[in-house]
């Protein structure tokens, strides 16, 4: 019994500090808050049934960001097998009730990054392909160097690098062409005066 406290102790100390991170990117992915935590708790779960794997002196944020990742296509694949069950109509009440109450009971960080988030720009980062997808929210959100998402995605760093340059291509063309479509239709109406 010892022993388990002690590697239940040990696991907790290594891996608690990242939860806030694992949370971040798990919503980022997922865009909703219930299954981000869901997902964080699986991560862990996963974490620390394959614990005694761990080998010490590792990356242990790259070690559970890989297992996060892992969940989160897990649970993309369960979605587009499983679609939502509930339709619009059935207990709406119910969910506008739930979702109002999620709203206010929400961590502030989450509340501040939703409103702060253009929708385009989301709109962009939804729209990639995972592959340059999770190198670009490695790096810009978690702030990992390339070597340590080179080790999380198990890719080479010079690949990174050239999913990292295509994904902003990628994301700044598709906000280049939004701001041009708007721009369009109020030269359209300016001239029509």
């Amino acid at each position: 019994m010892k022993l388990f406290h002690n590697r239940r102790q040990e696991f907790e100390k290594l891996t608690w500090p990242f939860g806030r991170d694992l949370f971040r990117l798990a919503h980022w992915r997922l865009g909703n808050l219930q299954d981000a935590e869901d997902v964080v708790q699986e991560t862990y779960l996963r974490a620390f049934r394959s614990f005694h794997t761990f080998q010490s002196g590792t990356n242990v944020k790259g070690w559970m960001t890989r297992i996060l990742l892992n969940v989160v296509n897990d649970t993309l694949k369960k979605r587009i097998r499983q679609p939502d069950l509930l339709t619009i109509e059935d207990d709406c009440d119910e969910l506008v009730s739930l979702q109002d109450h999620s709203a206010t009971t929400r961590d502030p960080e989450v509340q501040l990054i939703e409103r702060e988030i253009r929708p385009d720009l989301l709109d962009a980062l939804q729209r990639l392909p995972i592959s340059l997808l999770n190198p670009l929210l490695l790096r810009e959100l978690e702030d990992m160097t390339y070597a340590e998402i080179a080790a999380v995605l198990g890719i080479p760093s010079g690949t990174v690098m050239s999913r990292l340059f295509r994904a902003r291509r990628v994301i700044r063309d598709r906000l280049t062409n939004n701001a041009q479509e708007i721009v369009k239709p109020e030269v359209a109406d300016h001239e029509m005066q």
